[in-house]
């Protein structure tokens, strides 16, 4: 009996070494960290892969000349939006599916028939939570022979964004790390200034949903925490809006009001400071005396100025029964 051979991954086409081209399409911001002008585009070589979890994060070297013929040369990090890879990104039913040649085919075949964005319509409709099935459907053979137009151009481009690297450790490595301060007077600086940077995000609108240590980088020579993912977030206005879509938020509820419920059920600070208190206190017998925002009272406040009573009994996205 002949056995099906398994289909080859698709390998890494921004392997350790290997030089490519990036296309400069916008800037949110000037380049000052590298002290050059915008450039159009800039060759790049892979030095470094941190992660292929939900996207592929580079450690890459820059090079080329900017728009004022200047020469450029500089370290940074590439986060690419690359639908290919990502073992969390292409998990189906549980199991990951690694992308392949024939499931190639299968995308481009899907996309040129028009289909994306009825399914995209479809796939913002599916309420949270509804189960879906494996799709069953006939194996596509032969190759594929129509031509991109603008509108399906877009889906296969992989777009990303270049970062300053930030040269450290990970905040859930202070204890351990080579890179950070031997003295350790300096450490609930350091953790501290973590819990102001997280509770600084929260009250811009901006709600982490997987906080934790290992996703701040401190930068080993300022000691300056910087967080570092941004993934799994939600945005206030969108939060608030999917929250009426789906009854949770009546039209007579606060929208401020329900944000701040929500960042205290979350509590990033805790998740930061809370953490580490008991990480340093285990590990080297520190006992850190985090000043926390006090986000409670900002909740409490913003009831007060509106002349509503903090009579709310509610469970949040955590889990946890949270009385006010």
């Amino acid at each position: 009996m002949a056995h099906r051979t398994t289909p080859k991954a698709t390998p890494l086409p921004w392997e350790m070494a290997k030089s490519f081209q990036l296309q400069v399409v916008k800037s949110c911001c000037d380049w000052a960290f590298s002290d050059i002008s915008q450039p159009d585009s800039a060759m790049t070589r892979t030095v470094g892969i941190y992660s292929i979890t939900m996207s592929p994060v580079l450690n890459v070297v820059l090079f080329g000349i900017d728009e004022l013929g200047h020469k450029f040369h500089f370290q940074a990090i590439l986060k690419l939006y690359d639908r290919r890879f990502g073992e969390r990104l292409r998990m189906c039913l549980g199991e990951h599916v690694p992308h392949t040649a024939e499931r190639e085919l299968a995308f481009q075949s899907f996309v040129r028939r028009g289909m994306m964005d009825r399914f995209l319509r479809r796939r913002e409709e599916v309420p949270e939570g509804e189960e879906t099935q494996r799709p069953r459907g006939k194996k596509l053979e032969g190759s594929i022979n129509l031509l991109d137009s603008p509108d399906t151009a877009q889906y296969f481009e992989v777009k990303g964004v270049i970062l300053e690297r930030v040269p450290g450790y990970p905040l859930n490595e202070l204890p351990t790390s080579p890179l950070a301060p031997s003295n350790m007077v300096l450490w609930p600086g350091i953790v501290q200034a973590a819990v102001d940077a997280v509770h600084e995000v929260d009250s811009r609108g901006v709600l982490n949903n997987n906080c934790a240590p290992y996703n701040i980088v401190v930068n080993c020579r300022s000691h300056t925490p910087f967080i570092v993912y941004f993934a799994s977030c939600d945005f206030k206005e969108l939060l608030i809006q999917r929250w009426k879509d789906t009854g949770r938020m009546d039209d007579d509820d606060d929208p401020e009001i329900e944000y701040w419920e929500e960042v205290v059920t979350a509590n990033n600070e805790g998740a930061i400071g809370a953490a580490m208190t008991a990480r340093l206190r285990r590990m080297k017998g520190l006992e850190l005396k985090i000043r926390y925002p006090n986000s409670q009272k900002i909740l409490e406040d913003t009831k007060k100025s509106k002349g509503i009573e903090s009579t709310k009994d509610r469970t949040g996205s955590s889990g946890w029964k949270i009385m006010y």
